[in-house]
């Protein structure tokens, strides 16, 4: 996670930064076409689908109907590898980076060398934006996801075991489920108001461990920092990720960081 943990097999699986941007409506796909050529040697495939809703709140009366004339919305932009185990997302209110992690992919390499890539990417999409519109992205929120990989741990027990703070055996009282969910959400973390989180747990299924078949669960954690205008976003990125870290020590014990050879 940050600089101060590490370890030897981290068990992140995926990681997605995120900055929200303040609405571009004039900007359009054709306006970013240099991008298609700068990253074809590192994300050689495109897809361009349907936008996704707006990230910020709706405005029910701001209804309007695509017609004859009208420009149609900007589509959502994902460039990605071949092996698909990273991607770069962009629409005309966010810009998005995802990496995941597995033992056919990529080890995760740190925080570090995600938001070096994120802020070299933006940066080009800054900068035609600004060409293109003359007038500069402005961040909004800066948001972080960190999915992580409990194998042997089923999502019922990793719940129980978060609820008790891993003090005691994490045994869930009543018959194993089909399916288990947990989420706990906080408007303000308690390292910063300005930043929200979220705890989530889910069943992952079944796999083998060691010869045996076991449920294994994810661990989800997410943190979304509200940029104002005497902040910078970088900074929020980077306090978003410290309050997620704060995060993951609370919810996962000792027996799990030194299993993941947490190094000191």
């Amino acid at each position: 996670m940050s600089g101060s943990l590490r370890f030897e097999r981290p068990p992140v699986r995926e990681v997605t930064l995120a900055l929200m941007l303040q609405p571009m409506p004039k900007l359009q796909t054709l306006d970013l076409a240099p991008l298609r050529v700068d990253w074809r040697p590192s994300y050689p495939l495109l897809q361009e689908v349907a936008p996704l809703p707006p990230w910020g709140p709706a405005d029910r009366d701001a209804v309007e109907f695509v017609r004859s004339g009208v420009s149609w919305p900007m589509a959502l932009c994902t460039f990605s590898t071949d092996s698909g185990d990273r991607n770069i997302r962009f629409q005309q209110d966010r810009f998005l980076l995802s990496w995941t992690f597995g033992d056919e992919t990529q080890e995760y390499p740190g925080f570090g060398a995600l938001r070096s890539e994120l802020l070299e990417k933006f940066s080009q999409y800054s900068k035609l934006t600004q060409d293109a519109s003359g007038v500069a992205p402005i961040v909004k929120r800066a948001d972080i996801q960190y999915v992580n990989h409990l194998p042997g741990v089923s999502a019922q027990n990793a719940m129980a075991g978060v609820l008790n703070g891993w003090t005691a055996p994490a045994s869930f009282p009543f018959r194993s489920p089909d399916y288990c969910g947990f989420r706990v959400h906080y408007h303000e973390s308690e390292l910063s108001p300005q930043v929200a989180v979220l705890v989530g747990v889910d069943s992952a299924g079944e796999e083998s461990l060691e010869g045996e078949i076991v449920q294994s669960s994810a661990l989800s954690l997410d943190a979304e920092a509200t940029v104002d205008e005497s902040a910078n976003y970088v900074e929020m990125l980077e306090l978003a990720h410290n309050v997620l870290t704060d995060a993951f020590l609370e919810v996962t014990s000792n027996a799990m960081r030194e299993g993941w050879g947490e190094i000191s």
